[in-house]
């Protein structure tokens, strides 16, 4: 289904308001909606026509934290409801992700990072904490994040001391069969 131009008169201006609020280039615009940064760039540059598939305008609305309705046709408020009235989320749920640049990268580390490293990323601040610096720049940070771990991890001082023996001498490991000393013992006294 597409869009009726007649409707959508100037998205492309909204397209680049929204993309200028939100202070976002074509390129990480197109990664977070999956689309090229040519192709955002000819949207926003008026070349690509007046049609726009309505898929492509939820993705981008989506990406922008706007309404479909303001983005397409300039209609209904600007921000999406949730983004300007909290929403409860219940006993125990986590607060909001203050930084999408972090979240982001987050999700694309989770599952090839040490869960120190995650913990760790979620509790950096950027020099400029009203600011979310990117994607680009908390990767850049779990990495640094990675090396101090694998520093730390490699220091002698801050290594896990080596389990002591028992102080009353040799002790029997339960999970192994019978020393062979008491199995002798053992068919003797049979």
């Amino acid at each position: 289904m597409e869009l009726d131009w007649k409707l959508m008169a100037d998205w492309q201006d909204r397209l680049a308001e929204a993309m200028e609020a939100r202070g976002l280039s074509g390129g990480e615009l197109g990664r977070k909606t999956g689309f090229t940064a040519q192709y955002i760039n000819s949207l926003r540059n008026k070349d690509r026509g007046a049609r726009l598939p309505l898929d492509t305008v939820r993705r981008l609305a989506h990406a922008l934290a706007v309404s479909v309705e303001w983005l397409s046709s300039g209609s209904g408020p600007r921000e999406r409801l949730s983004d300007v009235y909290p929403i409860f989320a219940g006993e125990g749920a986590s607060p909001p992700e203050r930084y999408p640049g972090r979240a982001e990268a987050v999700a694309l580390l989770e599952t090839t990072v040490e869960p120190e490293v995650i913990t760790a990323l979620r509790a950096s601040l950027p020099d400029e904490p009203d600011i979310d610096p990117g994607r680009d720049f908390w990767i850049e940070r779990a990495k640094e994040l990675v090396r101090d771990l694998r520093r730390i991890k490699a220091d002698p001082e801050l290594a896990p001391a080596p389990a002591r023996p028992p102080e009353s001498g040799w002790q029997k490991n339960p999970f192994t069969p019978e020393a062979p000393h008491d199995r002798t013992l053992a068919n003797k006294k049979k």
